[in-house]
């Protein structure tokens, strides 16, 4: 019975009647002493270092101590222990027991998860002493404090802290850092490569495209002592800098312009954000504000930028029970939160998802914290504003607009005093001031499908009379059924196709009553004033006024306005020659700026997301989202310092505090991170041969120094990518010849040092854009859609086929070709270019036999090589001429006489068209070098 009794005690008071049944045993002093110890300052501490070290040391340090621990989990110290394992789970929660993943740990009945494992159990008496110990009431704030401050002695978390530049006698910092190296193995730098080759390198590298021969020949006729400092400025400074720069940004951040997965649609207008990055690139915008546009850009007026947000997959097939969506929704968020620390930071975020992370101070609390800042943050289209030039353009237009339709008006009869055709964005009805209380509106004629209206506004000079907080009513004829669509939204205030209404009909009526009869000298309405949707267009129609809804007057019709797409005609006949020219002139103009009128009153759309107020984010047990835990607060990494938000925050200004701690100059990584990505630009491999990797299981900087100072001087600089590309390309480092010296080669065969200009093969887009340019047929148009490489499935699920023709428009650049993700281009694409689901931060150079076929064989080839034989053909004479023209044109230099003479028997045996096949398939017109 006694033992039934106890069983029922909570287990904090049998502790406590445990302590007291020792005070009959002992001194009245002693029993008090014990009593204090449980609430005294230190009493978690002491219990600890008495009581469970022990058991700890004797069951648990093997593999939870200070030279291993296994599931990242210390159990040596209390601070240890309170800050947990890479479960995710709270180890040990102060005051509860049952909380504590310890206590489970210790107590469940699996075999495969009881710890220790390969072990006896822990007695019952061990258990009973960790949850007493759980349960002490006082002593845990210092080591809940202590646990929670995160620190890394990892060199990338550090401070940036610019170092001395070595004493080595060069001019260039980069230089005196990397021969510091070289003299520390006893190597030393390679001479510089001739003149011919450094200007192709450098075309080649910075645009993608080689020199052409003017080109050439202009840098090699200079003899200014500058002139590598110029030309260095000039490729910087074109347009075809940012096209061949950009592609490495999209490829990191796995732009595409088709969701993925099963339907792998269109996303119509998503080339806008490419042509964003291109143009941020080429106009120098500082890397700090690259960032913040990218993740807040809607919030500084930059809304194109946020297609960062929205690069990536989107599953739009998604199974209807709620653990399906939910799983959905969790996959593309982690999806996006790998690619934001990925590309910003170098930090594997996504491996936090589930647990802590196994190797750097990433908590599975970090990243639902940053989760939560991106909170509301939606795939989907989003309307562009226009920008001040374009609506100066439209507003000038229609100035001149009238001032033609009135010098025009006396040619013709018969539509000249009509309003202009229904708009589907905003039509207004203009009357003089007549008193109504009823206002209605009858469709008889639309587009297609049910009419469909915005917004009815009745205004009595600027006040909207017909709201229905001003206390008008709405009625209708009838309402179409669809949870968007209601009538109630016909006088809501809100503009855009979800608030709008449609009639039951093809034919309906709407109607307002006004709170009170009242003057009233307009009406305005619109299809949807958002100017998205054009569908549904009312353009017969009635609009009447009555004071007691029984007599009515119409105000405005569609008999006052041009027939939608109808265009006024003007009669010249029987004018003389002068006056009729004259007019016609006029009549050019005006449809000139009609087309553009209408040009730049279509309403822009971009797949740039769209963004909703934030949800409650809760952390999830082994990232399951149907087993959510405690609520998370929007913050950043713990170990690198936190944001100062609220749950109570908005969406915007969760990502604007956000994206400014990332491009804070006091961030360790993100400056680190992309002078990384620059210096991989120029030499093929990073001083960070990890780029999207700077944590405990990443490499290792080659030049520590070197990197540090690079990112002190990218953020002195203003963050302007440009003076870092400027600092690199006037080094000896990078002017270096590129030949291989054996000795060195025995050393260093990964040319780690720098002893010499890494050679490499181009990627895909430079090979096919350097046949086109050499072919004479590349198409320098900027930015606007892109071209596409393959023949689309009008299937619901989309299927994509390679292109077998090839004409002008696929004759662009290749950053301007359609990026379709899970699928690559057929005969670039097989060299390396990435599918878009996965961030690439560095492509592989793989060689395989469709390379070399597709490079030999392919109609794109074999139509450029016959373009190319057209080309040598038209600018030269002798057969000695053309090899001497193609070798300029390919290689940037003029042939040796070995390589004469096998030409001149190549041309004579196959011909012209099959010695520009080789010319296209040789080493060094693929390989920078």
């Amino acid at each position: 019975m006694e033992k039934a009794i106890i069983g029922f005690i909570p287990l904090a008071m049998m502790w406590h009647l445990l302590v007291l049944g020792t005070c009959f045993q002992n001194t009245e002093a002693s029993c008090k002493a014990q009593l204090v110890s449980l609430r005294s300052p230190d009493a978690a501490q002491a219990f600890f270092d008495r009581k469970v070290l022990p058991i700890f040391r004797e069951k648990c340090i093997y593999c939870h101590g200070e030279d291993e621990q296994e599931g990242s989990l210390r159990l040596d110290s209390l601070v240890h222990v309170m800050r947990g394992g890479n479960s995710g789970e709270p180890v040990l929660v102060a005051g509860k027991d049952e909380a504590s993943h310890l206590i489970h740990l210790v107590t469940t009945a699996n075999k495969q998860h009881r710890m220790p494992l390969d072990d006896d159990p822990l007695s019952i008496t061990e258990i009973q002493l960790l949850r007493e110990w759980i349960l002490i009431e006082s002593g845990w704030d210092s080591a809940i404090a202590e646990a929670a401050t995160i620190e890394s002695d990892h060199w990338s978390f550090q401070a940036i802290r610019r170092p001395e530049v070595p004493q080595t006698g060069h001019s260039n910092p980069i230089d005196s850092f990397v021969a510091r190296r070289l003299s520390e193995k006893d190597m030393q730098f390679s001479g510089e490569a001739n003149q011919q080759r450094l200007l192709r390198r450098l075309y080649l590298v910075t645009h993608g495209l080689p020199a052409s021969p003017a080109q050439t020949e202009e840098f090699l006729a200079s003899e200014d002592t500058d002139k590598w400092q110029r030309v260095v400025d000039k490729v910087l400074s074109h347009s075809q800098y940012g096209e061949r720069f950009a592609v490495n940004w999209l490829d990191l951040i796995r732009f595409s312009e088709t969701d993925g997965f099963e339907i792998n649609a269109e996303r119509p207008g998503a080339w806008r954000f490419r042509d964003w990055v291109i143009k941020a690139f080429n106009d120098d915008m500082p890397y700090d504000q690259f960032i913040i546009r990218q993740l807040a850009g809607d919030v500084v007026g930059d809304p194109v930028g946020t297609g960062f947000l929205v690069a990536g997959p989107h599953n739009a097939v998604v199974e209807k029970n709620k653990k399906g969506q939910a799983e959905n929704v969790q996959n593309e968020v982690s999806d996006f939160l790998n690619a934001t620390g990925t590309s910003f930071l170098g930090l594997t975020l996504g491996c936090a998802r589930c647990h802590n992370h196994k190797f750097d101070p990433i908590s599975q609390k970090d990243f639902y914290s940053v989760q939560a800042v991106f909170s509301g943050v939606n795939h989907g289209q989003r309307n562009i504003p226009q920008t001040e030039s374009q609506r100066e353009e439209l507003s000038k237009a229609e100035t001149e607009l009238t001032a033609i339709r009135k010098i025009l008006s006396k040619y013709t009869q018969d539509q000249s005093d009509l309003l202009e055709p229904v708009d589907f964005k905003r039509n207004v009805e203009s009357f003089p001031a007549t008193t109504a209380k009823f206002i209605r509106m009858t469709i008889n004629g639309k587009t297609a499908g049910q009419p469909c209206i915005d917004e009815l506004q009745i205004f009595a000079g600027d006040k909207n009379l017909a709201l229905r907080s001003a206390g008008a009513k709405a009625t209708s004829g009838g309402d179409f059924v669809h949870p968007l669509h209601k009538l109630a939204h016909i006088n809501d205030g809100k503009f855009g196709n979800p608030f709008s209404w449609i009639a039951s009909n093809v034919q309906g009526w709407v109607q307002i009553e006004l709170a009170e009869a009242t003057s009233i000298d307009r009406i305005v309405w619109g299809r949807d004033r958002t100017g998205r949707i054009a569908d549904r267009l009312a353009t017969d129609y009635r609009i009447e006024i009555s004071t007691d809804g029984k007599s009515w007057t119409t105000v405005g019709d569609s008999t006052r306005r041009r027939k939608l797409g109808a265009t006024i005609v003007y009669e010249f006949d029987g004018l003389n020659s002068p006056e009729k020219e004259k007019a016609e002139q006029q009549l050019a103009t005006l449809t000139s700026l009609l087309s553009r009128k209408n040009e730049l009153k279509k309403p822009a759309t971009a797949y740039l997301g769209t963004f909703s107020p934030p949800l409650t984010t809760h952390r999830l047990y082994r990232g399951d989202p149907m087993s959510p835990r405690e609520e998370m607060t929007p913050n950043t990494l713990a170990v690198l310092g936190k944001l100062n938000l609220s749950n109570s925050s908005s969406g915007p200004d969760r990502r604007l505090a956000f994206a400014k701690w990332v491009a804070s100059a006091d961030n360790p990584l993100t400056a680190r991170v992309m002078v990384n990505r620059i210096w991989q630009f120029h030499f093929g491999e990073g001083l960070v041969g990890t780029p999207s990797d700077f944590g405990a299981n990443g490499a290792a900087p080659t030049h520590p120094e070197l990197l540090d100072w690079l990112a002190a001087e990218f953020i002195s600089s203003g963050w302007s990518n440009k003076h870092i590309h400027r600092l690199i390309l006037t080094t000896k480092t990078w002017r270096q010849d590129s030949r291989p010296r054996p000795k060195a080669l025995a050393l260093d065969s990964s040319t780690q040092l720098l002893w010499r200009f890494p050679p490499r093969r181009l990627e895909a887009e430079a090979i096919r854009d350097s046949i086109l340019a050499t072919s004479g047929k590349l198409q320098h148009a900027v930015g606007g859609p892109g071209f596409s490489a393959f023949r689309v499935g009008t299937e619901h699920v989309r299927h994509y086929f390679p292109k077998t023709n090839y004409g002008p428009d696929d004759w662009r650049r290749m950053v301007y070709m359609t990026r379709v993700r899970k699928e690559v281009e057929s005969v670039f694409g097989l060299f390396d270019c990435p599918d878009g689901n996965q961030v690439t931060p560095k492509r592989n150079r793989s060689t395989t036999p469709l390379q070399a076929l597709n490079l030999l064989n392919s109609k794109f080839v074999l139509q450029q090589a016959e373009f190319l034989a057209q080309r040598l053909n038209a600018e030269s004479g002798s057969p000695i001429e053309i090899i001497e023209t193609s070798y300029r044109l390919c290689f940037g230099r003029l042939p040796t006489q070995r390589e004469i003479k096998l030409s001149t028997e190549m041309l004579e045996q196959l011909g012209i068209v099959q010695y520009c096949r080789v010319l296209i398939n040789s080493n060094e017109f693929v390989f920078v070098l």
